[in-house]
């Protein structure tokens, strides 16, 4: 089982969860963050710290988010690992209660907009030695 990041997250994006992540299993999107499915150790941490309840364990996404399982697995392959919390948007409160959000999530960044966000960041999750979240762990 994994955790997954549905659509309350998106126009959002608090970082609060990444901030407990023991494994930086979090991947950052223009408007939104995902699960790494592969790197997630169901430790359930993430899921208290979500302002917005974007987060459930796999098993018990709601009917209408479990489509987010399979985007969470797709894009977490694309945007890069996120390792400490930042600021949420300006408008993130103006999102919160807003509902059937998924037409509005960003794939892809716009030119230079990924650089911007990510200045040495690592698209495969690993930091400057080359270790990812769960190497880490394992080394502790």
């Amino acid at each position: 089982m994994t955790y997954v990041v549905t659509e309350a997250c998106i126009k959002c994006k608090y970082t609060d969860c990444v901030e407990v992540c023991p494994v930086d299993c979090f991947y950052e999107g223009p408007n939104s963050l995902v699960i790494d499915p592969d790197e997630c150790i169901d430790c359930t941490l993430c899921v208290a710290e979500c302002p917005v309840n974007a987060i459930y364990a796999e098993d018990d996404l709601p009917e209408d988010q479990r489509q987010f399982t399979a985007l969470n697995a797709e894009l977490c392959k694309v945007w890069k690992c996120i390792v400490e919390k930042k600021d949420p948007p300006a408008d993130a409160d103006e999102w919160k209660e807003v509902k059937d959000k998924l037409h509005l999530m960003e794939k892809e960044f716009a030119p230079g907009e990924e650089e911007r966000n990510y200045p040495g960041g690592s698209k495969d999750g690993k930091d400057e030695d080359g270790l990812t979240g769960m190497d880490k762990l394992l080394m502790r």
